[in-house]
């Protein structure tokens, strides 16, 4: 019996810089068939086959050549410097813009909500170190608990996670708009 040979794929996947998970998914089979058929123990199936000829036919000329030469050792030509990249479709821009900016409204009005239950934290436990503090209040654990959870460590730790995905956003934004 005489074992299929992996040809070009194991060269095209490190070409396009794929995990094995990632190219079976292009390609439309599952990781482990991907593995056997570069191994060389087992063929792609069919339809993925199709997949990996019709991937290989839209690379330029000298690429596929490289890739299909020597795939196991063959260097692929690196892509041509200087090319402009192509320009982003406008439509596309604006929707992502509007994206970023309902995101970032979000992440606004849930670090806005964080900083009032710190402040309404930091209210309670000063009230509670008067000695002026009502009785009932002194008595409720709950008041305290909650006091100590909104100003803890897990709650100073969502604010410094929402500063730091308020701020990415907004960077996001500016790139767009630039």
């Amino acid at each position: 019996m005489r074992l299929p040979r992996p040809g070009p794929l194991p060269a095209l996947r490190r070409y396009l810089a794929l995990t094995q998970a990632s190219a079976a998914a292009l390609l439309g089979t599952t990781r482990s068939r991907l593995a056997q058929a570069e191994a060389g123990t087992r063929p792609l199936p069919a339809a993925a086959d199709a997949a990996l000829t019709a991937l290989l036919a839209a690379l330029p000329a000298p690429t596929r050549r490289a890739l299909t030469a020597d795939p196991g050792h063959a260097a692929p030509p690196p892509a041509p410097a200087g090319l402009p990249l192509p320009a982003p479709h406008p439509p596309a821009l604006a929707s992502r813009r509007h994206e970023v900016s309902q995101a970032l409204r979000r992440a606004e009005a849930a670090l806005a909500a964080v900083e009032a239950q710190a402040a309404a934290g930091q209210a309670r436990l000063a009230l509670l170190a008067t000695p002026a503090a009502p009785a009932a209040l002194v008595a409720d654990p709950r008041f305290a608990l909650e006091a100590g959870h909104w100003t803890g460590p897990l709650a100073q730790a969502d604010r410094r996670l929402l500063q730091a995905a308020c701020a990415g956003l907004r960077a996001e934004l500016a790139v767009l708009a630039g």
